[in-house]
């Protein structure tokens, strides 16, 4: 875990590395990127023929070594630590094709969660809309603190496949994939003897 300040600020969080920033002074926040890949070449998730059947899944946040052959990739799961509050939630769906008009992805945390809607709708070309879906906008500092580990969970309630729009057919190598942006913040822990200033002890014979 890595925690940057303002001023050095200049980049995307990063997901993988639990990078958070500091906007206000005692308060950590952080931006949790997790994905669920359309791939039926190079994971579980999807069958043989590329659906993902409709069903719960945890979005995985992906590392960022892209090699897929020559050794196990080590994704984790999106999960928010104990005593954060989540005030944000987003999903898109790039590269991916429901069964029918109006099915959806919904954005779920286990229970003790105040749920913020983010859920996202398939269009009459079976499409999802590019721009995604986000839970609307709450008063920041409210909200109430997850008490344990809170895994973050995509539910489908339809089949979908790996394609792009537009396309004549399935795309097997398009980057398919339920994308899940989850936003949350955090108390800072104490201060330290290097935000106190605190002097080194000096030793005996040194002087000015």
């Amino acid at each position: 875990m890595s925690i940057i300040f303002p001023g050095n600020y200049v980049a995307h969080l990063n997901a993988y590395r639990e990078q958070g920033v500091v906007a206000l002074p005692g308060v950590e926040f952080y931006r949790a990127i997790g994905a669920i890949v359309l791939n039926p070449d190079n994971d579980g998730v999807t069958t043989t023929n590329g659906v993902l059947v409709a069903g719960d899944y945890v979005p995985q946040i992906l590392s960022p070594d892209l090699r897929q052959d020559d050794k196990p990739r080590k994704d984790k799961p999106l999960v928010v630590p104990a005593n954060s509050v989540i005030y944000r939630t987003a999903v898109s769906a790039p590269g991916v094709k429901a069964a029918a008009a109006g099915d959806t992805v919904a954005v779920k945390t286990t229970a003790g969660v105040v749920e913020l809607a983010a859920d996202l709708t398939a269009g009459a070309d079976l499409f999802f809309p590019e721009a995604g879906e986000v839970s609307a906008l709450v008063s920041i500092l409210n909200g109430t603190a997850v008490s344990v580990d809170t895994t973050i969970t995509l539910t489908t309630d339809a089949d979908f496949t790996a394609e792009l729009n537009p396309s004549a057919g399935a795309c097997r190598n398009s980057p398919s994939a339920i994308i899940c942006e989850v936003c949350y913040f955090r108390a800072a822990p104490g201060p330290d003897s290097e935000d106190a200033h605190v002097p080194f002890a000096i030793e005996a014979g040194q002087g000015y």
